[in-house]
């Protein structure tokens, strides 16, 4: 009887179905924190973020905080933090490490077994000395052509989930051109603007040359280097807008070619007194020529980068457009 009855136990323990916990050690570099602090932390779903219940050690004094818990499989999200929440580091929207939910942005790990993470500096997902940023990008629409009711344009992006209107623009000079400066890691984004947490949005064509079209989704696109203030735009164009009207209005019917080139692109056409500009797929102008009183003429490119561009003409009736390419 007394054998029967231990086996019975034994098999409702098992039956019981405990999760088997990894040990997972997180590794932060304080070297570079500029805030003051005592004891870094580690708070997140596992703890209900409970502030100080996970201080950080560094037996060896090199700045270096290191800290193993035990957890389940799965996905958790958490951040760092010193001294009970005193401080804590700020995450970029859209970083590689990130998940952003509202307005709270934490860093994202899965738990699949036993792991050592990576050294991460404080706010990077990357360890201290790795300049992948974050970097001020500066981002301007003009609104002037928009016949639709707005309130307040905002900027929405895989760099914010997409959000609405966490990342409204400004206007400060009342001159309807609204403008936001974002902090962004080096990397590729797609983007658009919208109003009033997405009430209208720019639709924009595709194929044009600062967009990517996936499926029925057609986005800006952006490649953050470096800081950068980026060229205004018009809603829904790549390029900017021109005495109040779109850049498609004039009525010179210039001609390029060739198209695609590799060192000149001749320009044929052209009427009265114009202005070219070359935009490239960020909207900015990289190059512009003066005064243009010839029919015809030929524009050295070889100094641009290969890409997309947008060669604009600018005349006393407005503006038009020709796209091309350059090649090597």
């Amino acid at each position: 009887m007394k054998t029967v009855f231990t086996a019975c136990v034994f098999l409702f323990v098992t039956s019981l179905g405990f999760s088997q916990e990894y040990n997972i050690t997180f590794q932060l570099n304080t070297n570079s924190m500029t805030e003051s602090f005592t004891i870094p932390e580690i708070n997140g779903t596992f703890n209900n973020w409970c502030g100080a219940c996970a201080p950080m050690a560094d037996a060896d004094g090199d700045g270096i905080y290191t800290i193993t818990i035990p957890l389940p499989a799965g996905t958790i999200e958490y951040k760092f933090a010193a001294d009970g929440w005193n401080i804590q580091e700020t995450l970029v929207p859209g970083s590689s490490c990130t998940l952003t939910t509202g307005q709270f942005t934490n860093r994202i790990y899965s738990v699949t077994g036993d792991a050592t993470l990576p050294i991460v500096c404080w706010g990077s997902c990357d360890d201290c000395g790795i300049n992948n940023g974050p970097y001020n990008v500066t981002f301007s629409v003009d609104m002037n052509n928009v016949s639709a009711q707005y309130t307040t344009p905002e900027i929405n992006g895989v760099f914010n989930n997409w959000c609405g209107g966490c990342a409204p623009m400004s206007d400060v000079d009342g001159d309807n051109v609204w403008e936001i400066t974002i902090p962004l890691l080096a990397g590729t984004y797609e983007y658009k603007f919208a109003a009033d947490n997405w009430g209208i949005q720019e639709e924009l064509t595709p194929g044009s040359s600062c967009t990517l079209t996936t499926d029925a989704f057609t986005n800006r696109l952006i490649t953050v280097e470096g800081p950068v203030v980026l060229s205004e735009v018009c809603w829904a164009s790549c390029a900017a807008c021109v005495v109040g009207v779109n850049e498609t209005v004039s009525n010179n019917t210039f001609s390029i070619y060739p198209n695609p080139s590799a060192d000149f692109l001749n320009v044929q056409g052209l009427i009265g007194d114009s202005k070219v500009e070359i935009i490239d797929s960020f909207g900015r102008v990289v190059k512009s020529i003066e005064s243009l009183r010839a029919i015809n003429y030929s524009i050295d490119i070889q100094e641009l980068a290969v890409g997309n561009y947008i060669l604009r003409n600018i005349d006393n009736s407005g503006s038009s457009v020709q796209k091309f390419s350059k090649t090597k």
